[in-house]
């Protein structure tokens, strides 16, 4: 029988609750909602249940973003109840590697004769066709492999035989990324994989496939530091991809909304980098659809304009999908050779997505890229490890943010939300040139700490977020700082 609480738990006595597909699953199985579920200020969302559906586990997902918390004292209660013979800082890993060589490198091969197509001549129904066939196939491949959960996602591997132009390289680990990322996601909140999850699925990788086509028809620079001017001229590029989609019938318009929106993951209040702007978009669409209204060759790029300026006017688009594009994406790129660099190593390529997401993803999706991707990505490493130097962010009741330098104690499961100490204060230094980033921390800014505060995200309801790994490769300078002052005050370990 059901305890109902009188009031609210004390926050301190609650730990997050984190989606995950081994959980989940055994709430479904059980058929039950094991303990009562609450927010981060001990007030209840869900009671537990017996005998519940898959309707009534599946509810306990729109309070992800929010934050979910349990009771400290019935942990045992949602544990996962299986062996880990392998794991990863508590994670259970798999060295099974996913990826099918013969149909990636097909995929790649393919993508290059297309790109090189639409240099010169539209996208048309049968080149959509060619797609959808491709990415059918690579999913159903990818879907019943072993281990689809745990194992390799070995794409960087496979992609460095396959003798293609770096565009066709980043678009087909950006497609198997997405696809790797969403399958995941959606095995973490359902036990069976229904038609409708593989429509989403195949929606999002045809997303991941054309949103960048627009390029090649734009005459883009071929070289990194970007002007702002050039930048925002490489900002068109979204609006470009979306229009040569957009009078294709064979292509849905979730797919053309995620397309239009592909740059644009970042959710909520504050500034950010989304592009281009919802007023921008507004604009253009609303001159293209004045311009081709009356055009019945046009008729389905003109209802699908209505559709996305509805979305973007009632602001009701969904940034899940633009979210897993624009991180996979910002991930294929990184670790692929550009002109103006060589190809980072999948760990540094990680480092380096966290290091600029603050004005770029919400919290959400890097946790769970670096959750359901970074250690099937990076061959079972761990980007962040015990010993590691962070810095973490915060906002007070004041709306002031702090930054804080910290050192990783422990880790458990999800990298991101490690166990941490305190080794300061620092603050950052900002550029908006094209983007808005933080392009470094100012040194003499930094303040130690001399308490030595400790903070558990895992654990606690904390309002810290972990933004920016000190790397003593990608900052030296800041890392000997931090690295200095801590070990400064460490304890002497006893010989």
């Amino acid at each position: 029988m059901t305890q109902f609480q009188s009031g609210p738990i004390d926050p301190l006595r609650l730990e997050r609750f984190e989606f995950n597909a081994e959980v989940i699953r055994q709430f479904k199985e059980a058929q039950s909602i094991p303990v009562d579920f609450y927010n981060k200020n001990g007030q209840i969302l869900i009671h537990r249940k017996d005998n519940a559906s898959e309707a009534d586990i599946n509810k306990l997902q729109k309070f992800e973003l929010q934050g979910i918390y349990y009771l400290l004292s019935e942990r045992h209660k949602v544990g996962i109840q299986v062996e880990q013979p392998d794991s990863v800082n508590g994670k259970k890993v798999s060295y099974i590697k996913l990826v099918n060589p013969d149909l990636t490198l097909q995929m790649a091969r393919q993508a290059s004769d297309l790109l090189k197509e639409l240099r010169d001549y539209p996208l048309n129904g049968n080149h959509v066709k060619n797609v959808a066939k491709a990415i059918d196939v690579i999913l159903d491949d990818f879907a019943n492999s072993q281990d689809v959960e745990l194992g390799l996602v070995n794409v960087i591997e496979v992609m460095k035989s396959a003798g293609v132009e770096t565009d066709s390289e980043v678009l087909t680990k950006r497609t198997v990324i997405s696809m790797a990322m969403k399958l995941r996601s959606l095995k973490a909140i359902s036990v069976k994989d229904t038609e409708n999850s593989k429509a989403q699925q195949l929606n999002l990788m045809m997303a991941a496939y054309m949103v960048d086509i627009g390029k090649v028809r734009m005459k883009l620079p071929e070289h990194g530091n970007l002007s702002t001017e050039e930048f925002e001229y490489v900002k068109n590029h979204p609006i470009v991809s979306y229009l040569m989609i957009g009078n294709l019938a064979s292509i849905s318009s979730p797919v053309k909304t995620a397309v239009l929106n592909s740059h644009r993951p970042y959710r909520g209040e504050g500034l950010n980098n989304n592009y281009p702007s919802t007023a921008f978009l507004e604009k253009r669409l609303g001159e293209y659809y004045e311009k081709y209204k009356n055009d019945p060759s046009r008729s389905i790029l003109v209802e699908d304009m209505q559709k996305q300026l509805y979305l973007l006017q009632s602001n009701s688009y969904s940034e899940d999908d633009p979210a897993i594009i624009s991180i996979a994406g910002e991930f294929a790129s990184l670790s692929s050779a550009q002109n103006w660099r060589p190809a980072y190593a999948p760990i540094t390529a990680m480092k380096l997505i966290l290091n600029n997401s603050f004005f770029s993803y919400n919290e959400r999706v890097v946790k769970e890229f670096f959750d359901f991707m970074a250690l099937s990505l990076c061959e079972n490493k761990s980007v962040l490890n015990e010993g590691d130097y962070v810095i973490v962010v915060s906002t007070d009741s004041q709306h002031k943010i702090h930054f804080e330098t910290c050192v990783i104690k422990e880790i458990n499961k999800n990298q991101t939300r490690p166990l941490l100490e305190r080794v300061g204060t620092i603050r950052p230094v900002f550029s908006n040139k094209g983007k808005i980033k933080i392009v470094g921390y100012d040194r003499k800014t930094f303040r130690p700490d001399a308490r030595k505060a400790v903070f558990n995200l895992a654990n606690a309801v904390d309002p810290r977020r972990v933004i920016y790994a000190i790397d003593p490769e990608l900052d030296p300078p800041l890392f000997d700082l931090i690295d200095k002052s801590y070990r400064k005050t460490a304890p002497k370990s006893v010989a």
